[in-house]
């Protein structure tokens, strides 16, 4: 009976850890760029199979993968500044999960800004890949801080994530598989 209990335990802390906010690995410098808090248009992907690019580092780092519609843009004054927040509704998880709403944010200040700025009736109007990677705050216990990357959510790159995510764990020194799943 003990045993049983433990199991169902080990599933429900299980299953509780890959719904929150949680990052799944640590937040690193390197991740800043590829989680630029910026929108991309490209549709097709192009993925080269002896070379890492930044989506394949991306669909590799990020905690959170998931096709959103954004419901909502809104400018807003943070500390002063422009800002734009939006609100977005995962349609398809396809890596990690997310307890609460989903918001977004990026500043003016921030390279990111423009993208979001040039392409807000797009934004409202199809479908996305968030690619989120969740940094915690130093010394703090809020909610992590979300930094994220936008793609278009077309046919390829979702095959594309889809692809990279079926491949092997890759060793970061040797980039050999490191065992089956």
């Amino acid at each position: 009976m003990r045993v049983l209990l433990a199991v169902i335990a080990c599933v429900a802390i299980g299953c509780a850890g890959r719904s929150s906010n949680a990052p799944a690995s640590e937040f690193r410098a390197s991740d800043a760029a590829l989680f630029d808090d910026a929108v991309d248009l490209v549709e097709s992907p192009v993925i080269i199979d002896d070379a890492k690019g930044a989506f394949e580092h991306r669909v590799g780092r990020a905690d959170l993968i998931a096709v959103i519609r954004v419901e909502s843009l809104s400018s807003d004054l943070v500390r002063r500044r422009s800002a734009y927040r939006l609100a977005v509704r995962i349609d398809e998880r396809l890596k990690g999960g997310h307890a609460g709403d989903l918001v977004l944010r990026v500043e003016d200040q921030q390279p990111g800004y423009r993208t979001v700025q040039l392409n807000e009736d797009r934004l409202l109007r199809d479908p996305f890949i968030a690619f989120v990677k969740w940094e915690p705050r130093t010394g703090s216990l809020e909610a992590p801080v979300s930094h994220w990357h936008l793609s278009p959510a077309s046919q390829a790159a979702r095959e594309q994530v889809q692809r990279l995510l079926r491949e092997p764990v890759r060793n970061a020194r040797t980039e050999a598989p490191t065992g089956e799943r």
